[in-house]
């Protein structure tokens, strides 16, 4: 046993000193593209090493010779996605600015001081992997090592890793590239909320620029998160679980772009000031219902609002206009929308009505593919926003009345061509001149009833009588047929007839 003992422990020695597996640096370029750019007016100095779906097991063992790997100016941009790789491997020695890709790698670990030699690291992208919050520690993405005990900071620009497995992250995760990143990607992973760790983490980005949480199940965000965000400029928290904009959304001063597609809002509100918003999505809510008038007070600066495929929003009052003075474009395209007014609040067709509060300076409004009911009040709307001065719809497109009937199928764009406020244009419930079908009249109807009804009877009290006559024939023997008598033709009369 002794012996077994000593040489599991042999080989487990040996296991451990043998030297890692590299992909061949000398034979790399006849396996992957590579590509060599000088810098002209219009394109910058590169070199290109692209190793995709090329069945790579490990990383390169170094740069190809013909690279520059000196200049800090030059860039190398290496891709070695859809290969199956497992771990990703510490980077070849390079002083150069180095763009670095590995999507759909199968990637559940990284070695730590992946970047150690390549310290001009500026954007790196590790989507669509397995990994966890544990493989992104800090360790990965420190730099060299410094004479005053401490490890140098990266100049990580962009960092990718959405489509992960990544539930939740370490306090010090970006400890070394706090003050240098600017775009950060964790969309797609199983966070479920920004607390905690994550939270902390992701309070010390004070730089960042464009921070995206797509389809992330998030339900809620913690108070600290973004209240060291000065800078961040775009915010992505499309496709989760937020039945209101959150509250730590205004601590954005400065944010330009906001996303909240697809998340269950039943009532959109904006409570308090983004003085600096100039685009917003809210497209794709499945349950938004409500858009008040002052819905839009607090972000008076947007520029474009894409609210398309909201197939619970029918009403979109565009006196909301009143808030927006600076709105060139909006989109409100696919929803369920059949009036720019609230019926209920608003008669914008009233010769006395404020148009002004219609105001605009939009240059584009988008209405496509919306069960919209042309009445008075629309053309009205249409007019005052001056909607048959922006660009025209070619004449196949899905801008076209829904109800009332006679309207059907007419293009919005037409409404301004007709009286409509003097045609028979109302629902037919409403108007007392509008004619029903004959067929679908009252009197019609209960006639048709009252027909089938009667032959109905008819038949049954007919089939009665037929069926009470013939028993009643049965029991006097006076039934419709007499019954059948054979006899043998050898014993009839008939066989004497004829004797040969």
């Amino acid at each position: 046993m002794s012996a077994l003992g000593s040489v599991i422990v042999l080989l487990l020695l040996i296991g451990s000193c043998a030297p890692e597996m590299f992909e061949d640096a000398a034979t790399i370029c006849d396996r992957c593209v590579c590509m060599v750019a000088n810098q002209s007016s219009s394109v910058f100095s590169y070199d290109l090493l692209d190793c995709s779906r090329r069945n790579l097991a490990y990383m390169i063992s170094d740069w190809p010779v013909h690279f520059e790997t000196s200049n800090p100016k030059h860039e190398i941009v290496l891709s070695l996605s859809r290969n199956k790789l497992g771990t990703l491997q510490q980077l070849p020695p390079t002083n150069t600015t180095v763009v670095f890709s590995c999507r759909h790698c199968q990637l559940d670990s990284v070695s730590a001081g992946l970047f150690l030699d390549t310290p001009n690291v500026l954007r790196v992208d590790l989507s669509w992997n397995n990994l966890t919050g544990e493989s992104v520690r800090a360790e990965v993405f420190r730099g060299q090592y410094q004479e005053s005990s401490e490890y140098r900071s990266l100049p990580l620009d962009l960092l990718y890793l959405e489509g992960n497995a990544i539930t939740e992250l370490a306090e010090d995760t970006f400890q070394y590239i706090a003050t240098s990143l600017r775009h950060l990607s964790l969309a797609h992973n199983p966070l479920g909320q920004i607390a905690d760790g994550t939270a902390r983490a992701l309070e010390k980005l004070v730089e960042l620029r464009v921070l995206n949480l797509e389809y992330a199940s998030l339900t809620s965000i913690d108070e600290t998160t973004f209240r060291g965000m000065h800078a961040l400029l775009e915010l992505y928290i499309a496709g989760n679980q937020f039945t209101t904009i959150p509250e730590e959304v205004y601590d954005l001063t400065a944010l330009y772009f906001l996303d909240l597609s697809d998340n269950p809002i039943e009532v959109l509100h904006f409570a308090h000031p983004l003085a600096k918003l100039h685009h917003l999505n809210v497209s794709s809510m499945p349950v938004l219902h409500t858009v008040e008038i002052d819905t839009f007070a607090n972000v008076a600066s947007l520029k474009t609002m894409i609210c398309r495929n909201n197939s619970a929003l029918e009403i979109f009052d565009l006196l909301v206009l009143q808030h927006l003075h600076d709105l060139h474009e909006l989109d409100l395209s696919q929803s369920g929308l059949k009036h720019l007014h609230d019926p209920a609040k608003t008669k914008p067709e009233q010769e006395n009505y404020d148009t002004s509060r219609y105001a605009n300076n939009l240059d584009l409004l988008t209405l496509i593919e919306n069960p919209w009911h042309c009445d008075c009040a629309l053309q009205h709307v249409l007019e005052h926003v001056g909607f048959d001065a922006m660009p025209s719809y070619f004449e196949e497109d899905d801008t076209r009345c829904e109800t009332p009937y006679i309207l059907t199928s007419l293009h919005l764009g037409d409404l301004f061509h007709i009286d409509v406020c003097n045609t028979l244009s109302n629902d037919a419930p409403n108007n007392s001149y509008y004619e029903k079908p004959a067929f679908l009249r009252p009197g019609a109807i209960f006639l048709s009833l009252l027909s089938v009804a009667i032959v109905l009877g008819l038949g049954i009290i007919i089939g009665f009588v037929i069926v009470f006559l013939k028993r009643r024939l049965k029991a006097h023997g006076l039934g419709f047929t007499s019954p059948v008598r054979y006899t043998s033709v050898r014993d009839s009369t008939m066989s004497t007839v004829y004797q040969p």
